[in-house]
């Protein structure tokens, strides 16, 4: 357990030392998800994905656990065996890792999926679209992709970076792209 939480912590504080570094190097200010063109509200709840661990509490006891939520985790992730559960006002959040990344799972209080971040690297990021992103970015290296679904669709925010640069787009399904942000490395 303690092995666990210490991989936890390890993935959030990287998570936010990322997000630090990318704010402080634009002076443009934080990526707003809520403020690009055709995302729906609902996504705005993304800025959970930057909660601290310790305002959330562990749900360890099964009557403050939603099973529904519980049930549709496992129809959605067959493969992981490594999630811990929390809750707070809004539901429940599931954070797994897989394949060395950490991915959050979030329901309501009823244990409705509500949407999901899914962290992968450039490998697992379906042929088309990486040959579309690499096509017009090919002097950029891919350093993450993240996979946000939504009741909604899906998008893929996808993070470039080349010697002087970052770009981070927003890639739909159909290769559409849009850049989010765009910083110069100092």
């Amino acid at each position: 357990m303690k092995t666990t939480l210490s991989v936890l912590a390890l993935g959030f504080m990287s998570i936010l030392a990322t997000g630090n570094l990318a704010q402080a190097q634009n002076s443009a200010g934080p990526l707003a998800f809520y403020e690009t063109k055709s995302f729906h509200s609902s996504i705005r709840h993304v800025a959970d994905l930057t909660k601290p661990v310790s305002k959330l509490k562990d749900v360890k006891e099964e009557k403050n656990f939603n099973s529904k939520a519980k049930r549709d985790f496992r129809a959605r992730f067959q493969k992981v065996d490594n999630a811990i559960w929390f809750s707070d006002k809004n539901g429940f959040m599931s954070y797994f890792i897989k394949n060395g990344y950490g991915n959050k799972v979030f329901y309501d209080r009823k244990g409705r999926w509500q949407f999901s971040l899914i962290l992968y690297a450039e490998d697992q990021l379906p042929v088309d679209l990486r040959a579309s992103v690499k096509s017009r970015y090919f002097d950029f290296a891919i350093t993450l992709i993240e996979e946000v679904q939504t009741n909604y669709g899906m998008v893929y925010i996808v993070h470039l970076e080349d010697k002087s640069n970052i770009k981070i787009l927003r890639l739909s399904n159909d290769a559409e792209m849009e850049i989010l942000q765009e910083m110069t490395k100092s």
